[in-house]
Order: C-alpha cells, then sequence, then structure tokens
C-alpha cells in the first residue's frame, strides 16, 4: 500500500449499495482520494474503475466472506426503503437480518472498521419544538426505523476487534436525491405556485457533499468517528427556502404566496395527512455530534 496524505495508508472499502444515491458520491468521494474501491451491489450497472461484487440484502447466501477478501473498511449504506409494498418481516430481513451477516462476514475476515449509516427516524419523530441529540429518547414508528434501530444495538453490543462507527442521517440532499428531498424537488421544479412564502420552519438535514466527505475521513482514521453519532448540517432550513434555493438554481420564478398555517393543519389533519403537515410546516433540528 502507498502513503496518502491524509493518513498512514490507502485503503481498500467496499460500500453496500455503490449504485444508489449516497454510494455513487461517496464512490467518486473514495477514488478522488485515492482508495481502492469495490462496490457491493445487486445491479449490473458498471461504475468507472471500479469493481463490483454481487450483494443482496434479500439473498444471505451473498452475504460471505468471499465479496470482502482484501477489503479494510466495510461502508453499508444499502438498505430497503420508500416501498410501501413491503411489510415488517421484509425490512427485518433486508435492513437488520443482512447487516447481522455482513457484520459477522467481516468480523470472521478481520475487518478493520465498519461504517454503518442509520436514521433520525428511530427517533420517531416527524417535529419537534426541542432540539433532538444523541441521547434523546428513541422510538421508532416505521418497520424501516425500527429495523435500524435493532441494527445499532446489535453493533454497539459486539465486543469485537473490527472497530464500529453508526452515523444517525436526518434527510439527505443534493441533486437527484431520492425520498422525501427528492418529492419536494419535483414539486418545486413543477413551476406551479405554491403556498410556502413565510413558512420560516427549521428542519435539519444534511447535504450529500459534506456527508461523504465525514465518511471519507472515518474510513482514513480507524478511531474518528466511532460508536454511536449523529451527523447534520450547522445550518437549519425552512421548507420556503429550499423551494426557493430549487427554483432559482435550475432558472425559475418561486412563485411563493402565502396562507395561513392554521389553514394547512385543519385541512392537512382532516385528510390524514398530520405527518405531512409536520414535515412542512413545523420545526425538527438536531444537535450534530460531528
Amino acid at each position: 500500500m502507498k502513503l496518502s496524505k491524509e493518513s498512514n495508508f490507502i485503503k481498500t472499502v467496499a460500500v453496500t449499495g455503490g449504485n444508489g444515491f449516497i454510494g455513487k458520491k461517496l464512490i467518486e468521494q473514495l477514488q478522488a482520494q485515492g482508495h481502492k474501491v469495490i462496490s457491493l451491489q445487486r445491479s449490473s450497472e458498471l461504475l468507472a474503475e471500479t469493481e463490483k461484487r454481487y450483494f443482496d440484502l434479500s439473498d444471505i447466501s451473498s452475504i460471505n466472506r468471499d465479496i470482502l477478501v482484501d477489503v479494510d473498511v466495510v461502508i453499508h449504506a444499502a438498505a430497503l426503503v420508500h416501498n410501501p409494498k413491503a411489510d415488517y418481516n421484509s425490512y427485518d430481513s433486508h435492513n437488520f437480518q443482512a447487516t447481522k451477516s455482513l457484520f459477522s462476514a467481516c468480523v470472521d475476515c478481520k475487518i478493520e472498521k465498519f461504517i454503518f449509516l442509520s436514521t433520525v427516524g428511530v427517533y420517531g419523530l416527524y417535529s419537534s419544538s426541542k432540539k433532538i441529540n444523541i441521547e434523546t429518547k428513541t422510538s421508532p414508528i416505521s418497520p424501516y426505523a425500527e429495523a435500524k434501530l435493532k441494527s445499532e444495538k446489535f453493533l454497539l453490543a459486539s465486543d469485537v476487534a473490527t472497530k464500529v462507527s453508526i452515523i444517525r442521517l436526518p434527510l439527505v440532499y443534493g441533486k437527484n436525491a431520492p425520498g422525501n428531498f427528492g418529492a419536494l424537488e419535483k414539486i418545486a421544479l413543477s413551476k406551479v405556485p405554491l403556498p410556502f412564502l413565510n413558512v420560516n420552519n427549521k428542519r435539519s438535514m444534511v447535504d450529500i457533499s459534506k456527508l461523504v466527505k465525514i465518511l471519507a475521513i472515518a474510513v482514513e482514521y480507524k478511531d474518528r468517528y466511532l460508536r454511536l453519532q449523529l451527523l447534520c448540517d450547522e445550518k437549519s432550513f425552512s421548507t420556503q427556502e429550499i423551494i426557493k434555493k430549487i427554483r432559482l438554481e435550475n432558472g425559475i420564478n418561486p412563485l411563493l404566496f402565502p396562507l395561513p398555517k392554521n389553514l394547512f393543519k385543519v385541512l392537512l389533519n382532516a385528510a390524514g395527512k398530520k405527518k405531512i403537515y409536520e414535515q412542512l410546516f413545523e420545526d425538527l433540528e438536531f444537535e450534530s455530534t460531528i
């Protein structure tokens, strides 16, 4: 191995979900810093200058020592998420049982460090009047978040040589981001007038570019960001700011107008959309440990 400018050695890093939104950006960052990257993925999609090894959360037989040959660090970014057809057992097998199997293989192969991407969904909150920190009580309400929390507890209870880093993430944003940010981006790009003027709520998010830089540091320094961490940007964002930013970056007039917040609360609650109301109009801020 050759010397790196920022750490003692160049690493060989295996990234699960390497063809996903976070995985692709992460691989680009790691390669730019001189690391060798192996994409552990189910898809046959090829990434330039990246070795690919078959990995499938639903196929335990694919999670074995063979995929970890000559690997120093594993970043587990793959997960079953945003699938309305998946039941509790599916989330448990894909996001908990598969994580256990992967970590066990890492221990057997004497992997230096296992980095697990978790979620602030473990708190079970869509809004909060107080800032949430790493000590806040967890109470997941979705099978996805419950499986993530079970994985956290399993990893933290493991007394092995492989070092563990768990990073809870809020909404990750960036161009072509999936999930809630992707849905908001589609709304913003619709060019229709939107009733978010003066919606000055505060929501914590994390920029994809910041996330992958932090993960690269965790790779290069085996004793950085160990155990349980929470990562978010220093600045929180309002729905109004997000919509404006997306539209201006795409050459679209913001076209925002005001409507009473309480009117939305009544209408959305009556329609059984309390969660959407909280996400668009209420606060949810976190205190980063990084």
